[in-house]
């Protein structure tokens, strides 16, 4: 099968899955939840992937490399440009410490021993780290959805249980900030050994590429245009992002999240066709790379599989756990955020972010332990996507019975 006919075949089966006469089987299935997180298409990329021989895979991820590329730094502009300093200023710095403390537990946790594991595969100085802080990173982050949709039910309407649930967003939120860095820091200690970048240098390239690519972006779209003109010419400039992280070895989600935090806090709002646009399309665009991921988790794995597995599952939810309980209740300054002793269980779906990092790696760094690295992200994320709705409403539904009873 060739890159052509994947994609052909991928396409094919997203349209079928979201077919409207399916509804009543998905349903039956219990798949509706997944297919709303994408990770139904998961596991549809896993399967069309066991078709496809291991001498075939590497020129299909050639070739899906452009794509993975700009779809990654979709997601990460779509994540970047979420940090608007103007509406996170109110915000106290005890609640940002509060919120960043499961991120840092888990993603220390995690990255410790998945470099205690890596280290010993005969790898370089700079491979180890990197995989390491690839995993921290997708340790760090966390998907706010879950705590979304709750709200919006009735469990989630309790006064205690809403602040709760906007704490587990928020903590969501600022969480992809340490992803973003660790992100950044994995791919320049990994480019001396792709394209032999001294890894300060790769830093400073990442960094002053993002600021000079937001500004530019931001100084285009200020000029005499049609709205559809600015429009493209901002998908236009995401896609040169997109490319000048591919070119550098650098993560194009970190990247982009980087570039679209600098666009979102110039003066103006002349990026706001586009920051509609990336809204809009990052679930469908998130949908693609989950496919993606499933087709290379199917091949050839080593044994460090297992314990990364069990690390971005247990010990990663054990973290966020145990970071989470130095502060529990009401955060002074900040009326519409609390916390509790189980609110760190909001945290535990992966975020979509961690999850490019690590696909975007793998591209990069193309064997059997990159692609254990990527199978124990993906399937780590499966297993706590399963979990954690009845895990969180159950917390809810506990929390909503001690604030009645309170009254």
């Amino acid at each position: 099968m060739s890159s052509a006919s994947l994609i052909a075949a991928l396409v094919l089966l997203l349209a079928l899955s979201f077919w409207a006469p399916l509804g009543k089987v998905r349903k039956a299935l219990g798949l509706s939840h997944l297919m709303a997180t994408g990770h139904a298409f998961l596991l549809l990329g896993f399967v069309v992937g066991l078709a496809f021989g291991v001498e075939h895979k590497a020129p299909v991820a050639q070739d899906l490399g452009p794509i993975v590329a700009f779809v990654a730094g979709w997601v990460g502009f779509a994540t970047g440009m979420r940090f608007d300093l103007r509406v996170l200023k109110p915000v106290p710095a005890q609640a940002f410490a509060i919120a960043l403390m499961p991120a840092l537990g888990s993603a220390g946790a995690v990255g410790a021993l998945a470099w205690l594991l890596v280290s010993g595969h005969g790898l370089g100085p700079h491979e180890a780290p990197a995989a390491a802080m690839v995993l921290a990173a997708a340790a760090a982050s966390s998907g706010p959805t879950l705590a979304a949709a709750m709200r919006a039910r009735r469990v989630g309407r309790v006064p205690a249980a809403r602040a709760t649930l906007r704490m587990v967003e928020f903590a969501a939120g600022i969480g992809d900030v340490l992803v973003v860095l660790l992100a950044m820091l994995a791919f320049a200690l990994f480019a001396p050994t792709a394209k032999a970048i001294h890894p300060a240098f790769a830093i400073a390239i990442g960094m002053g590429g993002a600021v000079v690519l937001g500004g530019a972006t931001w100084l285009f779209l200020s000029g005499p245009a049609s709205d559809d003109e600015r429009l493209l010419l901002g998908l236009g400039m995401l896609a040169l992002v997109a490319g000048f992280a591919a070119w550098f070895y650098l993560s194009p989600a970190a990247t982009a999240a980087m570039v679209a935090f600098v666009v979102a806090n110039l003066p103006g709002d002349r990026a706001s066709l586009l920051i509609k646009a990336v809204r809009r399309v990052e679930r469908p665009a998130a949908v693609i790379l989950m496919a993606v991921i499933g087709f290379h988790c199917a091949g050839p794995v080593t044994w460090h599989l297992a314990p990364l597995l069990l690390a971005m599952t247990l010990l990663r939810a054990l973290a966020k756990e145990l970071a989470s309980r130095r502060r529990v209740g009401k955060i002074p300054k900040a009326p519409g955020l609390q916390t509790n002793s189980a609110w760190s269980v909001g945290l535990v779906p992966q975020g979509i972010l961690g999850l490019m990092v690590t696909l975007s790696f793998f591209h990069v760094w193309q064997d059997p332990l990159a692609r254990s690295v990527l199978a124990a992200v993906a399937g780590a994320s499966l297993i706590n996507e399963l979990a954690a709705p009845r895990l969180l409403l159950r917390a809810m539904r506990a929390l909503g019975q001690t604030d009645t009873r309170g009254r």
